[in-house]
């Protein structure tokens, strides 16, 4: 297997992956970048040839901008987050600052009162569009999560088991994107992701109910369906149906 790279006057910067292994062409995108795989033994301009024929398919899976400058993202439970066009000649030592390779993209409160709202400032003279600030912001989003999912989930977590008389000894926060939650029936421990705080409350209160169901049922059994429904108040299946569905506002 080699790799190289090409560049493509619309595409871009593109990364080439020669597969002995492989009979066809496949392609992704992987944050702003073209990665095609290719089979072994075509030349360079066949290489070449291929990519062009393929160029509209490339940039139909092209991914969109999720993030636009002057939005406000907001999500349950009070948290506010705008994204502004700020100054690039902000405190490079602030712990609030994330670098990116010319111009930093700057994470603030909105106000020192303001404990669940924050700024976004990226940098004047780099597109929000571009996919190096689209990542930064990206990046941002989730270190407010992670601030506020102690805040946010865990104190809404105890009053869930509470009302069920359930005994949970110890409430974590994971930074796991994919697993929203974990529990270990025999610790009586359960772990949140901060990924949860951009749920919206039925579903956080979804992926609390699950895990709490799994202190009684530790597999995915019908009789630990039947349990989650109960603590879900019958809606168990809409709820899972729901959160499969998500549109997430960042990559997960």
């Amino acid at each position: 297997m080699s790799t190289y790279s090409i560049s493509h006057p619309t595409l871009g910067h593109i990364s080439v992956v020669e597969r002995p292994d492989s009979s066809k062409l496949s392609a992704r995108w992987v944050n702003g970048e073209l990665r095609v795989n290719i089979p072994a033994g075509l030349s360079r301009s066949q290489i070449a040839e291929t990519i062009e024929k393929h160029r509209a398919d490339f940039e139909h899976i092209r991914p969109r901008p999720r993030f636009t400058a002057n939005t406000r993202l907001r999500f349950d439970g009070g948290v506010s987050v705008f994204i502004t066009v700020g100054n690039a000649s902000v405190d490079e030592s602030s712990a609030s600052t994330v670098k990116t390779a010319n111009n930093i993209v700057r994470l603030r409160p909105a106000s020192p009162e303001a404990g669940l709202s924050f700024i976004i400032e990226t940098p004047p003279f780099h597109p929000v569009e571009s996919p190096e600030v689209q990542k930064h912001i990206d990046s941002c989003l989730r270190a407010v999560a992670r601030h506020l999912a102690p805040k946010i989930l865990i104190p809404r977590a105890r009053k869930i088991s509470q009302r069920f008389g359930l005994r949970v000894d110890t409430w974590e926060i994971s930074h796991g994107k994919t697993t929203l939650g974990l529990c270990f029936p025999a610790e009586r421990r359960i772990k949140l992701s901060y990924m949860c705080v951009f749920l919206t409350d039925e579903l956080r209160d979804y992926i609390i109910c699950h895990e709490l169901a799994h202190l009684t049922e530790p597999g995915h059994t019908p009789e630990f369906h039947a349990l989650c429904n109960i603590y879900c108040r019958g809606r168990e299946a809409h709820l899972r149906t729901l959160l499969r569905n998500y549109r997430w506002p960042l990559d997960r």
